[in-house]
């Protein structure tokens, strides 16, 4: 069993490609963002409305029903369906002006937000029925509750949701909308946007899923598509670390919770479904290399000791400051009289840094620096895999090499402008094509 989720739907041609996505891949479970027009209306009515322009916000609900109504016309050509879902949005419509007709508040302001959440669902699940499925829309405001510390509170989950599934066995399809849930109090609430992935993983291991399909923006990741994806798959350690040294994939808790239910994750690309750019599952063929993924606007940075603290003191200091400005160190490399780092840090920040420990050491600073990570089974014990690595790279200069820190990682720091060519013989050599 199947769950998917989709990230941003802007435009009629986009809702038209995640409905023929669904067909194909035929999820249990889809959990659909807010159209972004929509979005956008949203944030209109919540400003006119705390700023008592009232007639403002009963303008932009108008928009609101004649865009919905106009999309039901586009998308929805069977008769009885569409007098259905026309009838839905007028009933929404009707209570989004009452409810502006109230003294602005935030919990008002939410419930609004929701009813057009559920809206865009509806409208979605509507779009599905008339191919032929009998969906319906799951309404994660009433299921989803967070605990006190705002993560999902997943058993009071389990117990509601299983129940409104046993009522409702025909469904073919859920339409879940994205981030609605409530609080610990029982109110309107909504879950953090950076944390939309580890909403539909929870979903997935409440509907007790076997894979989890996530559309996200992925610009840095490249694979060897020409085999069989489990060839390619990282497994879920592998996928951790990554994110645990700085590298964008997905939000840390859904590897995490995907592992302890055994959920196998791909993820595909926000403007081409087609293409599965990541396999995550527990399965490790050992592949020597599996994926390589870019890491862009990073620096170099080179700390020289100036011989006033021994070299035990000076790397504490070195690591004092970094903790205190909270820096995320993506590689280091040291000898006895320097240390080198890859890090992710602002130029106000660094100056910051230069100004603490202008006493003991002299540093250097290179930006524009992106650096390359080699993904796969990379033990020490394949002895030519390194050798292998560093001869199909060696006519590009390498500003810093990270090997041994992990058994799944062999980490390159280069210019950026000689981050293509890098790629390009990394591919030829492992990856056998190029796919990005």
């Amino acid at each position: 069993m199947k769950v998917c989720k989709f990230e941003k739907m802007k435009e009629e041609d986009e809702i038209r490609q995640v409905i023929n996505y669904i067909l194909k891949e035929h999820p249990y479970v889809v959990v659909v963002p807010t159209l972004t027009q929509l979005q956008e209306w949203l944030q209109d009515i919540s400003i006119s409305w705390f700023h008592e322009e009232d007639s403002a916000s009963h303008t932009t609900i108008n928009n609101i029903e004649e865009y919905c109504c106009t999309l039901a016309d586009h998308l929805i050509t069977d008769l009885p369906l569409n007098t259905d879902i026309k009838k839905y949005i007028r009933e929404c419509i009707e209570k989004m002006h009452k409810l502006v007709e109230d003294k602005a508040d935030l919990l008002i302001d939410k419930i609004i937000k929701a009813e057009i959440y559920r809206l865009s669902g509806e409208l979605f699940a509507c779009c599905l029925r008339q191919h032929g499925l009998n969906a319906r829309t799951l309404d994660t405001g009433t299921f989803m509750q967070m605990n006190l510390e705002r993560k999902p509170d997943i058993p009071y989950i389990q117990e509601s949701i299983r129940q409104y599934i046993n009522e409702n066995r025909d469904t073919d399809i859920f339409i879940a909308p994205l981030s609605l849930c409530k609080n610990v109090y029982g109110e309107i609430d909504f879950m953090n946007e950076k944390r939309n992935d580890y909403y539909a993983t929870v979903l997935a291991s409440i509907f007790e899923a076997d894979e989890i399909i996530l559309s996200t923006e992925l610009t840095n990741i490249y694979a060897n598509r020409n085999c069989a994806r489990e060839q390619h798959s990282l497994t879920y350690t592998e996928a951790e670390q990554l994110i645990n040294s700085g590298v964008h994939l997905i939000y840390t808790d859904c590897i995490t919770l995907a592992a302890r239910s055994n959920i196998v994750i791909r993820l595909i690309d926000t403007h081409d479904l087609e293409t599965e750019r990541l396999y995550i599952s527990s399965h490790d063929t050992e592949s020597s290399v599996k994926a390589i993924i870019v890491q862009d606007s990073v620096t170099f940075v080179r700390f020289t000791s100036l011989n006033v603290l021994p070299g035990y003191l000076l790397m504490g200091k070195l690591l004092e400051v970094i903790n205190k400005y909270q820096i995320n160190v993506i590689s280091m490399a040291s000898s006895n009289v320097s240390v080198s780092m890859i890090l992710t840090a602002s130029r106000d920040t660094l100056r910051i840094i230069q100004r603490e420990l202008h006493k003991y050491t002299e540093m250097v600073v290179d930006e524009n620096m992106s650096v390359i990570h080699i993904i796969g089974s990379l033990h020490w014990e394949r002895t030519q895999l390194e050798s292998n690595i560093m001869e199909t790279i060696r006519h590009i200069p390498i500003s810093l090499i990270s090997y041994g820190g992990s058994d799944h990682c062999f980490t390159i720091s280069v210019h950026t402008a000689d981050k293509k060519q890098l790629l390009n013989s990394l591919s030829q050599r492992f990856l056998e094509r190029l796919s990005a």
